[in-house]
């Protein structure tokens, strides 16, 4: 190697050092002159010397729907990062609720939907106000029980619904939103006195087949307080 080589060399080897330098001092930030530690650029700082990403790197959201327990149910949600403004997802909820008369007769009705959705951001992916729409695709199993008989349907449901909300989104990766909406079931879950395996009860069954019914009515609320993680 002549000495005209050996300065190329030398100068790429040194580019490449300050270029490495440059990019830790950008990804770690650096100390000032009294010792503290200042922030790189667009990061978010985290009692005051420690400082992470900013909430808007996040691409996945995962929460529990804590409305879903006043429902007598569980929620899973899941949400995705899409392009723009605009994300998608999907929920999952079980519920299982039971009525009963002072007859003695009871009521249950058990569901589980799977609802894929969309939701739009205004203001940042993720986080802030959302708008947004699902479809409830699912299944009802609704039984009525009378003097020791039962009887059993099941329906399988739809229920489009849109909602409006809000979420918000910690830098230490913690999330919760709050929304509500509504929609109609299709069809409604609507237990009848046909329905029943034995047709000798049908006098007896007026009040429990109304209170199974109100459990499902034709509007659809779509009700989230939901608590979770952005990753």
């Amino acid at each position: 190697m002549n000495s005209r080589d050996f300065v190329k060399f030398a100068l790429s080897q040194f580019s490449a050092a300050v270029l490495g330098l440059v990019t830790l001092s950008a990804a770690y930030g650096q100390e000032t002159k009294s010792g503290e530690y200042a922030p790189p650029i667009g990061e978010q700082p985290v009692y005051g010397k420690r400082y992470t990403p900013g909430a808007s790197e996040a691409g996945i959201v995962m929460e529990l729907n804590i409305a879903q327990l006043l429902n007598k149910g569980v929620g899973l949600e899941f949400e995705k990062k899409g392009s723009g403004s605009m994300n998608f997802g999907a929920d999952l909820s079980f519920t299982d609720k039971s009525v009963s008369t002072e007859g003695g007769a009871s009521g249950q009705s058990r569901s589980v939907f799977i609802a894929p959705k969309i939701r739009l951001y205004p203001m940042e992916a993720l986080q802030g106000v959302f708008f947004g729409g699902k479809l409830h695709i699912g299944q009802v199993t609704t039984n009525v029980t009378i003097s020791g008989k039962s009887s059993e349907k099941n329906f399988n449901v739809m229920a489009p619904t849109v909602h409006i909300g809000y979420r918000f989104l910690s830098t230490f990766g913690f999330t919760w939103s709050l929304y509500g909406g509504a929609g109609i079931n299709f069809p409604r879950p609507k237990f009848e006195t046909k329905d029943l395996a034995d047709q000798n009860q049908a006098a007896a069954s007026n009040e429990i087949i109304s209170k199974v019914n109100d459990l499902n009515k034709d509007v659809r609320l779509d009700l989230g307080l939901t608590a979770g993680i952005a990753l």
